[in-house]
C-alpha cells in the first residue's frame, strides 16, 4: 500500500546535525522579531491575504513560511495577516507547484511560494539559469546567489508573467541518486533507457531527456532520481547517491499576484518585502550544507559515491547541449554570465563526502525456486508485525521506518482486498490506515488494485504470488509494483509470513455481563506496554452489553466505571464513550468460542491504544449473568 508519509523526522535529524549543541532533535527556533515595524502602523491599512503552498506543514521550508508569516504581523503591528493554505496545489488540474503557480496567476490566492525549478511549467522562464547545469554546484555559491543583484533580475522578472517576486532561498544541491545501490549513477551511459524520478518539465525534464532517461516526476517504478540528500528519504529503498555530480541547486521562491501586489500601499508592499527578506535569512542561517546533510543520509543508511575527475567531465559535456539552448534565451544569457562571474569570485565549499551503508540487507529468497499456489488466495484474514529491524534488513532506510514499522493485517473476502495497519514505532506509533480494493487473477499472479480514498493515494496495483506452508503461515511475494515505494511495499508482504487470524463475527455484540479478571502479568503479556502502564488497569473487567448500551467497570486498586452507546461501522462495533470517559471512542470485533467472548481493538480515539488493547485482548471475557 502506498501510505502517506511524514518529513518530520529526516527535518529533526538535519536540524541536529546543524545544531549540534541541541540535546535533542527540536523545533526551528521562534521567528526573529525585528526589533520595530519598518512604517508606523498608523499608516498601514489592515489586510488579510491568502498564500498557496504546495507541500504539507511538515515540509522542509515550513518554518521560513512560518518567519514569512509572523514577520509580516510584527512588521505591521498586526496590520497585515497572512493566511497559509497548504498543499493548496491539490485544488488544481495540474496540481502540486505548477498548480500553486497557477493559483497566484489567476488570482485566487495573493501569495505563492513553489520551486524554482516549477516555473518553467507555465512557460515562466524567469528562474531557468538556477537550473543550467553544472553551474552552480555548491553551497557557497548557492548562497551567494540567493543574494545577488542576479537574483533581483530573476525576482523583477516574474512581473512579465503577471506575477512579482519577494524572495528566494537555496533548499538543496541536486544530484543523481541509483536505487539500486550496487550500479550507482557515475557516468550519462549509466542513465540510459532508465526511468528518473525528477520534474518532468523544464530544464529539469530536458536534462534527463538528454542523459537518456526517462523523466517522471510522480513515478514509483522508477530506477534512478534526481534528488537532494535532504529529499532522499522520500525515494524507495537506500539509494546510492553520487555525491560530486550536481546538477544544479533547488530554490524557494516566494512571489506575489503582480496586480494584487500592485495595489498594496507603499506601506504594506514595504511590510511583505522586509518579512519576504526576514525569512530569507533565516533560511540561509538554517541551512544544513551537503557535508552535513550527507552525514545524516549515510547515517540513515543511505550511500553516497564519488565520480572520477573524468566521469564528472563526462556529464558536463553531455549537459551541454542544455547549457546552449538556455544562453539561446538573452535574459538566460545575462544571467548566466552574471552567476559564472560571480562563481569566479566565491571559494566552493566542500561537498558530501563518500560513504557505505552499515546496514545489512536480509538475503533474499530465490523467488523462482518458491512453488506458488495457482488461483486466488482463500477467504480470510491475516496478520504479521514487520518492525523497523526487519524494514531495514529487506534495503528500507532508517528514516523511513517510522512510516512502515507496524502490525499489518491482510484481508482476502470474494474478491475484495483491505490491507490495514497500525504503526508501533516513531512519534506516530499507534496511528492507524487501512486501504481496499478489488483482487482478481492475472496469469499466474494475483493483481490488487488499490481505490482512492482513506489512507490511500489511489492508482497503486500490486502484483503478488502467494503459498500456505506446511505450518499454515501465508509467505507471499510481491511480484511487481505500480505507483508505490517498490522497497517499502515489497517489505510490507516478504520480511515475515503471516498468520492466520480468526474470522469474527458479524452484527452487535450480545447482549449479557461479561467478565474477565486480569492481573498486570495478563495486561503486560498481550505487548506493547510497560507494566508501570498497566498497573491502574489491573482487576476485574465487567461490560454489560444491551440493546445499543454498555456499561465498563473495573474493580481493583484504581476503580472506575464508563458507559455509553454501541452501533456497527461496517463490520466493527464502534463504543462511543459518555460521560467521565468522553471522548473515548472504541472500534473492536468480537467473537465467541467455548473460551468465551474474544475482544479485539482494531482503532482507538482520545485513549492510549495499547493500555485499552490490553484489556480488551488479555483474556477472553467469561459471561456471568444476562
Amino acid at each position: 500500500m502506498k501510505k502517506k508519509s511524514s518529513l518530520v523526522p529526516v527535518v529533526a535529524l538535519l536540524i541536529a546535525v546543524v545544531a549540534l549543541s541541541a540535546c535533542s532533535p527540536q523545533a526551528a527556533p521562534p521567528p526573529t522579531a525585528p526589533s520595530a515595524p519598518v512604517v508606523e502602523s498608523a499608516r498601514i491599512e489592515p489586510i488579510t491575504l491568502r498564500l498557496a503552498i504546495p507541500d504539507g506543514d511538515d515540509v522542509l521550508y515550513a518554518p521560513y513560511v512560518m518567519e514569512f508569516i509572523q514577520q509580516a504581523k510584527t512588521l505591521s503591528n498586526g496590520k497585515v495577516t497572512i493566511e497559509p493554505t497548504w498543499q493548496a496545489g491539490d485544488s488544481t488540474d495540474a496540481g502540486y507547484e505548477i498548480g500553486v503557480i497557477q493559483l497566484v496567476k489567476e488570482g485566487n490566492f495573493d501569495l505563492g511560494l513553489a520551486a524554482s525549478r516549477s516555473f518553467g511549467g507555465e512557460s515562466i522562464a524567469s528562474f531557468e539559469a538556477l537550473q543550467a547545469p553544472f553551474l552552480i554546484d555548491n553551497d557557497a555559491l548557492a548562497k551567494a546567489v540567493a543574494t545577488s543583484d542576479a537574483a533581483s533580475r530573476m525576482l523583477e522578472n516574474l512581473s512579465s508573467s503577471g506575477l512579482a517576486g519577494l524572495t528566494l532561498w537555496p533548499e538543496d544541491l541536486r544530484h543523481p541518486f541509483s536505487v539500486d545501490p550496487a550500479k550507482p549513477l557515475l557516468t550519462p551511459d549509466a542513465f540510459a533507457g532508465l526511468t528518473i524520478r525528477s520534474t518532468d518539465t523544464g530544464v529539469g525534464e530536458m536534462l534527463i531527456k538528454t542523459l537518456g532517461g526517462n523523466p517522471i516526476f510522480e513515478a514509483s517504478d522508477y530506477q534512478g532520481a534526481e534528488s537532494g540528500l535532504r529529499q532522499g528519504a522520500h525515494l524507495t529503498g537506500r539509494p546510492a547517491a553520487t555525491g560530486n555530480v550536481t546538477f544544479f541547486a533547488k530554490y524557494q521562491a516566494l512571489f506575489a499576484n503582480g496586480a494584487v501586489f500592485e495595489k498594496l500601499s507603499d506601506a504594506q508592499r514595504t511590510v511583505l518585502q522586509e518579512a519576504a527578506a526576514a525569512a530569507q535569512k533565516k533560511a540561509l542561517a538554517e541551512r544544513p550544507s551537503d557535508v552535513e546533510a550527507g552525514a545524516t543520509w549515510c547515517a540513515e543508511g543511505g550511500t553516497i559515491v564519488l565520480a572520477s575527475d573524468e566521469q564528472v567531465a563526462a556529464f558536463q559535456k553531455a549537459a551541454q547541449p542544455v547549457f546552449d539552448k538556455l544562453q539561446q534565451d538573452t535574459f538566460n544569457a545575462e544571467s548566466i554570465a552574471a552567476i559564472t562571474e560571480l562563481k569566479a569570485k566565491t571559494p566552493p565549499s566542500p561537498g558530501a563526502q563518500a560513504c557505505e551503508s552499515e546496514l545489512a540487507l536480509l538475503p533474499t529468497p530465490d523467488a523462482s525456486a518458491q512453488t506458488w499456489s495457482a488461483g486466488l488466495p482463500p477467504n480470510g484474514v491475516w496478520q504479521a508485525e514487520i518492525t523497523g529491524d526487519d524494514l531495514i534488513r529487506m534495503g528500507t532506510s532508517k528514516a523511513n521506518v517510522p512510516d512502515w514499522a507496524g502490525v499489518y493485517t491482510q484481508t482476502f473476502q470474494d474478491g475484495v482486498f483491505t490491507t490495514s495497519w497500525r504503526q508501533t514505532e516513531g512519534p506516530d506509533a499507534g496511528t492507524i490506515g487501512s486501504c481496499t480494493g478489488p483482487y482478481a487473477l492475472v496469469e499466474d499472479f494475483v493483481r490488487i488494485t488499490y481505490d482512492k480514498g482513506g489512507n490511500c493515494f489511489g492508482g497503486e496495483v500490486d502484483d503478488i504470488q502467494w503459498r500456505i506452508d506446511e505450518q499454515g503461515l501465508m509467505h507471499f511475494h510481491l511480484v511487481a509494483n505500480q505507483n508505490g515505494p517498490f522497497t517499502e511495499v515489497k517489505a510490507t508482504y516478504e520480511a515475515k509470513p503471516y498468520q492466520k487470524v480468526e474470522e469474527w463475527s458479524q452484527g452487535l455484540l450480545p447482549n449479557g455481563i461479561w467478565q474477565a479478571t486480569l492481573t498486570p502479568d495478563d495486561l503486560f503479556a498481550v505487548g506493547g506496554v510497560l507494566k508501570s502502564a498497566v498497573q491502574d488497569n489491573a482487576g476485574v473487567h465487567t461490560f454489560t452489553f444491551r440493546d445499543g448500551k454498555f456499561t465498563w467497570t473495573l474493580q481493583g486498586d484504581s476503580p472506575g466505571s464508563c458507559e455509553g452507546t454501541y452501533s456497527l461501522v461496517g463490520d466493527i462495533n464502534r463504543l462511543t464513550l459518555a460521560g467521565d470517559c468522553t471522548p473515548e471512542v472504541d472500534d473492536i470485533q468480537w467473537r465467541l468460542d467455548n473460551e468465551g467472548l474474544h475482544l479485539h481493538l482494531v482503532a482507538i480515539q482520545n485513549a492510549p491504544f495499547e493500555v485499552i488493547r490490553a484489556s480488551l485482548e488479555a483474556k477472553p471475557y467469561q459471561k456471568v449473568g444476562e
